[in-house]
């Protein structure tokens, strides 16, 4: 309960579809019905340690400062550090959820800098996800992309910041309408 009050401090909507969304792309992949709870279950937290983050940064109108986005990449580190005390299977996910999130396929994410595989699959299929959802909401320091504008960012990242084979089956979904 503690942490669903947590939660709901954030933005529970973005989490909402991220988890969601998360869900139909594991489906799409052919993930068992188990590993989809869990994704969806654990995408849900992906965001937890931006309860640590200032609200300054947080609800900043402008684009951030080096200094303020190093502050806002922690986030990694202090929702895995919310999550340590909790332990269960679907709570694992979680915690790979939050601390690979953020990495990209090219090596140049955070907080690990994993490269391809090396980043686990959980953390790739939010990734995807919970960029596409950031891209086409509305935020305090800009307005929702168009979804052909997010798709199209979606696609010129595959290899980079994506897995490309998920890259791909997020796209087709997309284009059959199976996720809009």
């Amino acid at each position: 309960m503690i942490l669903k009050n947590v939660l709901d401090m954030l933005d529970p909507e973005h989490a909402k579809r991220v988890s969601l969304l998360s869900m139909d792309l594991a489906r799409a992949l052919n993930l068992s019905d188990q590993d989809v709870a869990r994704i969806g279950y654990g995408a849900n937290y992906h965001d937890i340690g931006k309860i640590s983050i200032p609200a300054s940064i947080l609800e900043s109108e402008r684009q951030l400062t080096e200094e303020e986005f190093d502050i806002m990449k922690r986030h990694v580190q202090y929702g895995l550090s919310i999550l340590s005390v909790q332990t269960s299977k679907d709570m694992d996910a979680a915690k790979v959820i939050v601390g690979t999130h953020h990495e990209r396929w090219d090596g140049t994410g955070y907080p690990n800098r994993l490269i391809g595989e090396e980043i686990p699959f959980y953390g790739r299929i939010v990734s995807i996800c919970d960029t596409f959802d950031a891209l086409t909401s509305e935020r305090s320091y800009k307005s929702a992309w168009p979804i052909g504008e997010a798709l199209a960012y979606i696609n010129n990242q595959k290899g980079k910041a994506f897995d490309p084979y998920m890259t791909e089956v997020f796209l087709q979904m997309m284009q059959e309408g199976a996720l809009v």
